[in-house]
């Protein structure tokens, strides 16, 4: 009886050693959470609004399903990356700065900060960028934090956030293109290689139509393009203005605004 209490007690002792131990050597070795992290107090897939304002103006995203849209329209992704790369780096910031003295100089004061509110609570200010990174500051802390990479500038502007691209055709998968401009009427099978899908992979804008069509834009389109490829279709719809044409993506409803250079490719068929 003593020899198997002895046991228990022997096998008591090693488990709690063990606990101990792991909490003094574990506690060493496992990383820490980045105070930066805490004070953030968000993680980047939980992001589905981000508004940045500056100077007055404002510009908010919003994620609808998997797509980042801004004011109903595609924004672009690889730039709302870029901005999230800088929020959510892979290497916690670090602290470069623990007085106001230097705010000015990095940006991060109240004139020169870009305000970034992240699902309209979490706030944090990006100032500028360095070749070392971008300098990011909390509301009512003196401390600043470097991201480290390349060093990203944003704005507060609706077109460097609107996805200009119109249609991103894999001229692969091209089935058919039926061409209108009355009474011209043009059909395009995928065997016959037209030259008007070269247009289509991808078409990009010049800019993206903000709020109303803009006004001095004839009522019926000049021509009329549907695609169809493997999987899915396009309508596109050209309509004449005075300096640029403007293109109505029919699936969504969006428009665009072309270069005359540009609407010559499918205008003049």
């Amino acid at each position: 009886m003593e020899r198997i209490n002895f046991k228990v007690l022997l096998i008591i002792i090693l488990v709690l050693g063990a606990v101990v131990g792991w909490r003094v050597v574990g506690g060493k070795i496992l990383p820490q959470k980045s105070e930066y992290f805490q004070k953030l107090g968000i993680k980047k897939e939980q992001v589905r609004t981000i508004n940045l304002s500056s100077g007055g103006k404002s510009v908010e995203l919003k994620k609808e399903g998997e797509v980042w849209k801004i004011k109903g329209k595609k924004a672009k992704e690889t730039e709302v990356n870029e901005l999230l790369a800088v929020l959510f780096p892979q290497n916690p910031p670090e602290v470069v700065a623990k007085t106001s003295s230097r705010h000015s100089q990095m940006g991060v004061d109240e004139a020169g900060a870009i305000k970034i509110k992240l699902n309209g609570e979490k706030e944090i200010w990006l100032g500028k960028s360095t070749g070392g990174g971008n300098y990011l500051r909390f509301p009512g802390a003196d401390e600043v934090w470097l991201a480290k990479g390349s060093g990203y500038s944003p704005t507060v502007e609706f077109s460097s956030w609107a996805d200009k691209t119109i249609i991103s055709l894999d001229t692969s998968k091209l089935k058919k293109i039926d061409w209108r401009s009355p009474p011209r009427i043009r059909v395009y099978e995928k065997k016959d290689n037209p030259p008007i899908a070269a247009a289509l992979a991808p078409l990009t804008a010049d800019e993206v139509v903000e709020d109303q069509r803009p006004a001095g834009y004839s009522q019926a389109p000049k021509a009329t393009l549907e695609i169809e490829w493997e999987g899915g279709s396009e309508k596109l719809e050209f309509f004449v203005g005075k300096d640029k044409y403007l293109v109505k993506r029919n699936s969504d409803g969006q428009e665009f605004l072309i270069s005359p250079q540009t609407a010559k490719k499918f205008l003049d068929l």
